[in-house]
């Protein structure tokens, strides 16, 4: 039987909810920008979302206590790499970004100069476009301004109740992309 906590009831709210958001599966991301001396800095992120195609807008959000924090505060761009299944290692490496050596990472700086990382399935290079308040974290929104995809059909790497998964496709089955899926779909950056 399911059970339902209530925010208030549960002494262990705060816990059980993230629990709880954990069964929602996402994608995971590095998102990179350049600190205030021009080096290179990143975050392994499961918040990244698109908001709009008509301007192109894309989002992430950042824990303010982040010890990153004040550099995607301060930043002008940045860059979300979403990555593939061959990326767990760099994916934890950037899950303390303070400790992070940038030696053996590889990247190119894309055309707003942060840092494009090799084998990631997709990179949107973004302005950023607005920043909101949302509790003990900001969310950050972006416009992209320029955006690839690797030149190979890469797994996705799969963020599921605290773990690393894949994504197992079933090729018969496809969604209905006529209603508001469709205007959210990989189709639809096509045509910028």
């Amino acid at each position: 039987m399911a059970e339902t906590i209530q925010a208030t009831d549960a002494r262990d709210a705060g816990r059980a909810l993230r629990g709880a958001l954990g069964r929602f599966s996402t994608g995971v991301a590095i998102v990179t920008t350049l600190a205030s001396d021009g080096r290179n800095t990143g975050v392994t992120v499961n918040s990244f979302s698109s908001v709009s195609l008509e301007p192109p807008l894309v989002l992430f959000s950042l824990a303010r206590r982040a010890t990153i924090y004040r550099a995607f505060e301060q930043a002008r761009c940045f860059t979300v790499n979403v990555l593939s299944q061959k990326q767990k290692l760099v994916s934890n490496r950037f899950t303390r970004p303070s400790s992070v050596t940038w030696d053996d990472v590889a990247c190119s700086a894309g055309t707003n100069a942060c840092a494009v990382l090799a084998e990631s399935l997709a990179w949107f290079e973004c302005e950023r476009h607005a920043e909101y308040e949302g509790g003990d974290h900001v969310i950050f929104v972006g416009r992209v301004t320029a955006f690839g995809t690797s030149g190979e059909a890469g797994e996705p790497l799969v963020f599921y109740r605290g773990n690393y998964g894949s994504f197992l496709g079933d090729e018969r089955v496809h969604p209905d992309l006529s209603g508001t899926l469709g205007e959210f779909s990989s189709y639809g950056w096509g045509g910028m």
